[in-house]
């Protein structure tokens, strides 16, 4: 039997093709390559986190001596973001070309036209001189759409490449020499020093140097390489063993690691994702071969043919040269990296790509050496080369030429320095890092995964996501958080509001609802709400949670009823947090269960709800307070959600209440208790009494005269303080116009001041603070006996109402220590809100609905 024979790489054949005019060749490939690269090479794609990660590294190692901007996690080795630092030492950093991001673009259209000269020289070289396979593989390396996506971006993988296809040249050079080996394993151990998975093409060296040696040479020259590429590597890990951080590093008590350790980084690296088969659908292998088909077809299926036709050959063939084998090798053995079952990042393609275009290169030389040499050869490989270009130009997509994915990221950074102050916490998409902290002096941004998990950044706004005040949302911090992966920045998303939003021109679908994003070509700026307004939120999420059933019924478990004030407080929840579906459904329920009175259109103010879920009205009467509620949610909810037909529905609620609600004795107009009052006295509560809310119906129904209910109530609480020498819960008017007492109706405590009087506290605090002087009349009189009440009778109500009036007026308490000790005491950490019955929850809820709106000096810190 014949043993196979490897056929090595040959010496260069003298060229048929002049020196001049295999010049101008490759001058005009790399001219082209430079034009379709540089061209709207700053409008696309658009700036991707990594970028900005690793030039924000490189500037901090040029400028600070630091490897990183905050703790150095071992996350990648540091040698390619130190060659960019080298570069943006070069130009100033930003200076020279506008700013970091543009400066490191520009560094990736030199570092392009170097790699695709290499890619000519190697596909040369590989294939015995042929120039056809140098043109045709450096034509495909640069127009390639999938590769100028990635090739644009200040990647690592970019500058991988570069040593590679360096390392390979050195290593297939003729004559082979013992100095050319250990060139090229430094090379190499650059290579895998700029990104690790470089390491995934050491069999293909393996593959040239056998084959490239001869004899006792070969045993020579891998040891040689071996020892400078796996010695530069080493280099690695005694820096990490100098820091004493290669080893795993102890934890605390909480589990937290005390340091920093390539070990466990290491881990962390191999275990990410989910294991999948390859073949699997669902893969991360699939989905990213997926995208890059999305992306670039033409070159993926050019490559991977042009791989399986050479492996074709090279199975039937006797004779293997080596050139062929080593370029199958290199494709075979990252793809098998890439197949491996675990995370596939999109990017990871750029090192493969130079691969595949010299796979394509030897197979057009192989088939135009199948034509006698001359004009027909020269005319097989011109033709070959003619065609690549006409399938790049006809089937490929061009939006790398004329689509503008950068303009939104670049107005969402003017947005914040031109609106937000220097000192802000930001936590961002690294994008914007340069420019505002490196550049600019926003001292306080954070690239949002380090502010997630670097312990000495999450100090700098005291580990608690509520301190951080703005979060720069894009594609990557979107779908980090859809992963999963950065729980606190989901969190100051939850509780965030937007304020400037960059979409125009977007090709993304965008659902932040769904955490759903499907291009980077976008950026919004998040304003992290008030920790008295993220209390509120989370109370209302609570609320539906405990209390809300069906389609919009207030239903308390251990009681079974609802009431039309419980109704109300769910709608004003709902509007303050622009919930609308939840709105309307709240007020539907409302109108199908509570509204079928014969003579108004008002609202029945109790239903009963059995242990089988079967429920009937209890009580036809009503509760005006709780109508002149709906009426002002409506009329708000209109304006808010541009909703027409809720304000019909206020203003005839309006009319009704009017009717049925408001009555005129003794020359006041006043505000009934019910609809179905007594027949010849009055009941009044005087807490129904709501100066705040009619104001603001003056103006969106100013066919009632507000003003006038307002003036004669501030009279009628008047002359009951004067009278009872404080505002009672209940109070009765008669016909004759004398105040007498209402225990008679109501029961014990209607003639004193209680809860109901409470609750018309924070009205007329609001009154006075606008500068209503009847309200402060009013509460001079009540303030001493608030105070007093919430001594003799502690409780959610009395402390809540004294945290308030202590807020606005001295009485001799203090409000922040009356807010830790009842309001904030009863605050679940877990949940950022409160438990207790529905009662107690209204109480709470009016405490933290009272500080929006009040000016700085009256708040109090929330714990």
């Amino acid at each position: 039997m014949t043993a196979l024979a490897v056929r090595p790489i040959r010496a260069h054949a003298k060229p048929r093709t002049p020196r001049r005019v295999e010049v101008l060749l490759v001058v005009a490939v790399l001219v082209a390559s430079a034009l379709v690269h540089a061209w709207n090479m700053l409008g696309y794609p658009y700036f991707e986190n990594d970028e900005a990660t690793y030039l924000s590294r490189g500037w901090a190692f040029i400028t600070e001596g630091q490897l990183d901007v905050n703790t150095y996690r071992y996350d990648h080795a540091p040698l390619g973001w130190m060659f960019v630092g080298g570069w943006l030492g070069i130009t100033g950093g930003g200076a020279v070309f506008g700013g970091m991001l543009e400066a490191g673009r520009v560094l990736m259209l030199l570092v392009h036209v170097a790699n695709t000269l290499l890619v000519y020289v190697i596909g040369k070289r590989l294939s015995g001189g042929r120039i056809t396979a140098g043109m045709v593989a450096a034509l495909v390396f640069a127009l390639s759409p999938l590769g100028i996506y990635f090739q644009r971006r200040v990647l690592l993988d970019n500058l991988m490449v570069l040593w590679v296809l360096l390392a390979i040249l050195l290593i297939a050079r003729r004559p082979f020499t013992l100095g050319a080996t250990i060139g090229s394993g430094i090379a190499f151990g650059v290579a895998v020093l700029t990104k690790l998975n470089a390491a995934f093409f050491g069999l293909g060296f393996l593959v040239l140097l056998w084959a490239g040696a001869r004899g006792a040479q070969r045993k020579h020259a891998l040891l040689h390489w071996l020892a400078s590429a796996g010695g530069t590597v080493l280099l690695f890990f005694v820096y990490a063993m100098l820091n004493e951080e290669l080893l795993p590093a102890p934890v605390d008590a909480d589990g937290v690691p005390e340091r920093v350790s390539l070990v466990d980084t290491f881990g962390l690296q191999l275990g990410r994702g989910d294991f999948a088969w390859p073949w699997d659908p669902a893969s991360s292998f699939q989905q990213a071969v997926g995208s890059w088909l999305v992306k670039d077809s033409f070159t993926i299926v050019l490559g991977a043919a042009a791989t399986l036709a050479l492996l074709l050959m090279l199975t039937l063939r006797r004779f293997r040269d080596a050139g062929t084998i080593a370029v199958v090798v290199l494709v075979l053995s990252y793809v098998l990296f890439l197949a491996r079952g675990g995370i596939v990042i999109d990017l990871y393609v750029a090192p493969l790509l130079p691969f595949l275009a010299l796979a394509v290169g030897l197979l057009v030389a192989k088939v135009t050496d199948l034509a006698p040499p001359g004009g027909l050869r020269t005319a097989l490989g011109t033709t070959a080369a003619l065609g690549i270009v006409a399938g790049y130009v006809m089937v490929t997509d061009h939006r790398h030429l004329v689509t503008d994915e950068t303009s939104n990221q670049q107005a969402a950074v003017a947005w914040i320095e031109d609106e937000i102050d220097p000192d802000a916490v930001i936590a961002a998409d690294n994008f914007v890092y340069p420019e505002l902290a490196q550049e600019g002096p926003y001292t306080g941004t954070m690239y949002f995964f380090n502010a997630e998990y670097d312990p000495e950044l999450r100090q700098t706004y005291g580990d608690d996501w509520r301190d951080i005040e703005y979060l720069v949302l894009t594609h990557e911090v979107l779908e980090q958080i859809e992963q999963g992966t950065v729980p606190k920045m989901a969190e100051v998303l939850e509780h965030s509001e937007l304020v400037a939003s960059y979409t125009e021109g977007s090709s993304s679908f965008i659902d932040l609802d769904a955490r759903i994003s499907t291009n980077g070509d976008w950026a919004q700026v998040w304003a992290v709400k008030s920790r008295n307004e993220i209390v509120l939120q989370d109370a209302w999420e609570r609320f539906r949670d405990d209390w809300l059933v069906s389609y919009g019924q207030v239903l308390e478990g251990d009681t079974g009823t609802t009431t039309s004030l419980d109704q109300a407080l769910a709608m004003e929840q709902a509007l303050a947090q622009d919930d609308e579906a939840t709105f309307r459904g709240v007020w539907q329920w409302t109108s199908d269960h509570l509204r079928h009175r014969e003579n108004d259109g008002l609202t029945s103010w109790q239903w009963i709800t059995d242990e089988l879920g079967d429920g009937e009205l209890a009580s036809s009467d009503t509760v005006c307070s709780a109508d002149q509620r709906f009426i002002g949610l409506l009329v708000e909810a209109a304006e808010a959600w541009d909703a027409p037909r809720l304000a019909t529905e206020a203003s005839e609620l309006a009319d009704d209440w009017w009717s049925r609600c408001t009555f005129t004795l003794d020359g006041l107009r006043l505000v009934d208790s019910s609809a179905d009052g007594s027949v010849d006295d009055q009941l009044l509560n005087p807490s129904y009494f709501d100066p705040v809310l009619y104001r603001r119906l003056a103006e969106a129904l100013p066919e009632h005269n507000w003003q006038r209910l307002i003036d004669d109530g501030y009279a009628f609480l008047a002359r009951v303080l004067d009278e009872r020498g404080t505002l009672p819960n209940w109070v009765v008017l008669t016909q004759d116009g004398e105040l007498e007492r209402a225990s008679r109706l109501t029961g014990k405590g209607a003639d004193r001041l209680g809860e109901d009087t409470l609750r018309l506290v924070p009205v007329l605090l609001r009154e006075e603070l606008a500068g209503e002087e009847r309200a402060t009349v009013l509460l001079d009189g009540l303030a001493p006996r608030i105070v007093a009440y919430a001594a003799d009778t502690p409780g959610l109500p009395a402390w809540s109402t004294l945290g308030m009036l202590a807020q606005v007026r001295d009485v001799g308490a203090d409000p922040e220590a009356v807010y830790l000790t009842q309001i904030a005491a009863e605050i679940d950490p877990e949940t950022g809100t409160w438990d207790g019955t529905l009662a107690d929850f209204s109480w709470t809820y009016a405490w933290h609905r009272f500080q929006r709106g009040l000016p700085s000096t009256l708040t109090v810190p929330l714990a």
